[in-house]
């Protein structure tokens, strides 16, 4: 079904329900506005030429700066690696020499616990006189200096093991650790030396030309001779010259 609709009018057709209605738009014409141009005022030619002088020179020097620049990272570079270098020889030289020094203290304690083991059975099958000849053999101040005062706290309990002739023979090594520049040292050789004179001071003081025991004669005589050696320690400050006070005074006595 086909009609010519007039503009304006409705018209209602038997297929259609709906109302159509044709209205007449409004058609704006597009006019185009004055454009209005700015004046332009010409540009000084100083400051350009000037800017291009400059950006020409930089242009050049650039190339320049840069291998300049490139030079001093290499050269920065190569001293701190160099310098790095140097560090790291130094160090691993200060560790290896620390673990020779270890090594040797490692060797001089793993000797010292074996020989203070050997001491240690001597003194548990209370073989006195084994350990005092064990401790004269070896000569090493360090173990002698760990088992005196085992000894020395025995002497002032005067336990019947303990005989003269093992003070006789251990009083030379005593002798060496009141040497010795080690106080420490000094100090448990001062103790020994202090026990022993308690222990058989009735047989030292007596003044008679020969002594029943033959040891005593000697041990006599070797405390004669550690009167000067003791006179000196009587200088020295605290503890240590107290007892060697103590100590010459008994000898005085002794003498």
């Amino acid at each position: 079904y086909c009609c010519r609709i007039t503009v304006g009018k409705t018209v209602t057709s038997p297929l259609s329900l709906f109302k159509v209605v044709y209205c007449r738009r409004k058609v704006h014409c597009y006019t185009p506005k004055p454009c209005y141009r700015k004046k332009q005022f010409p540009k000084s030619r100083g400051c350009d030429m000037a800017n291009k002088e400059n950006e020409l020179a930089c242009a050049a020097n650039l190339p320049a700066k840069l291998h300049n620049s490139s030079t001093h990272l290499l050269n920065s570079s190569d001293s701190g690696s160099s310098q790095t270098e140097d560090s790291s020889s130094k160090n691993s030289a200060f560790f290896s020499e620390i673990s020779r020094e270890h090594e040797t203290m490692t060797q001089v304690l793993f000797s010292r616990n074996l020989r203070l083991n050997v001491a240690l059975t001597f003194w548990r099958r209370r073989s006195t006189s084994e350990l005092v000849a064990y401790l004269v053999r070896i000569q090493d101040l360090g173990v002698v200096v760990d088992c005196l005062p085992v000894l020395t706290n025995s002497l002032q309990k005067e336990e019947p093991y303990i005989s003269v002739g093992c003070c006789v023979d251990l009083l030379p090594v005593v002798k060496s650790l009141l040497e010795s520049k080690y106080e420490e040292y000094v100090i448990v050789g001062l103790n020994w030396l202090q026990a022993v004179i308690k222990r058989w001071w009735s047989e030292l003081s007596e003044h008679t030309e020969e002594a029943e025991d033959r040891n005593i004669h000697i041990l006599k005589q070797q405390l004669s001779g550690l009167w000067e050696q003791v006179n000196h320690l009587t200088l020295v400050p605290g503890y240590t010259g107290n007892i060697a006070k103590v100590i010459q005074f008994q000898l005085c006595l002794i003498m």
